[in-house]
Parts: structure tokens; C-alpha cells; sequence
């Protein structure tokens, strides 16, 4: 789950500088329940998702679900635990922020991102 990859905005800003990916079904699945240790600099990554849940979360999370070119398609700022997203059928992936990013950086659906080493 560990990685060097760093968010990037379209106009090459720092969006996340420490983006964890989440690669196995068991890691896809878990995501960040029962993480308490997320920083205002990460973010988890889960690939081929349209979906996803707080259950056993334990702080709110800002979502961004993201097409196979990196534009976002859907962004649901603070999440709360317990909660569900809707489907978002043009997603292909899914960040999982810390609560305030999307505040902090101005992201907006249609954004472009880039996922860099």
C-alpha cells in the first residue's frame, strides 16, 4: 500500500504529496475503516471504483471519483462515517482525501489530475 506517487492539479499543483494506492481486493475493500492516521497530505487511491462506503470510518473523508483520463466526474467534500456514495458510472477510480482538501485546493468536478512518481 505504500507508494511515491503525488496528486497533481492540472496547472501542476500539489494536491497530495503522499497518495497511497490501494491494490489488492482486501486492500480495495478495507480502504481507510478504522484509520485514524490519514494526514492532510495523503490520500488513498482505489482503483476500477464507482461506489463507496464509511462504514466503521472514523473520521469524515473528501471523495473524488475520477474517470480513466483523471478528470473528475463526482466529489462528495467530508463524507461521514456511515455513509454512502451514490454510483458514479463515469468513474473509473476513487481518491480518498482528507477531510478539507477539496476546500483547501479549489478542485471541482471536470478538474483534471495527474497521478506522478
Amino acid at each position: 500500500m505504500l507508494s511515491h506517487l503525488r496528486v497533481l492539479s492540472e496547472d501542476g499543483r500539489v494536491i497530495v504529496s503522499n497518495l497511497r494506492l490501494a491494490e489488492t481486493h482486501w486492500e480495495k475493500f478495507r480502504g481507510l475503516m478504522l484509520d485514524t492516521s490519514l494526514q492532510p497530505d495523503e490520500a488513498l487511491l482505489i482503483r476500477k471504483c464507482k461506489a463507496i462506503h464509511c462504514c466503521f470510518m472514523k473520521i469524515p473523508i473528501d471523495v473524488l471519483f475520477v474517470d480513466d483520463e483523471g478528470r473528475i466526474t463526482h466529489i462528495i467534500p467530508e463524507m461521514r462515517p456511515w455513509t454512502f456514495s451514490p454510483v458514479v458510472r463515469k468513474a473509473d477510480d476513487v481518491i480518498e482525501c482528507y477531510p478539507g482538501t477539496v476546500a483547501r485546493t479549489g478542485l471541482q468536478v471536470g478538474h483534471q489530475l495527474r497521478i506522478v512518481e
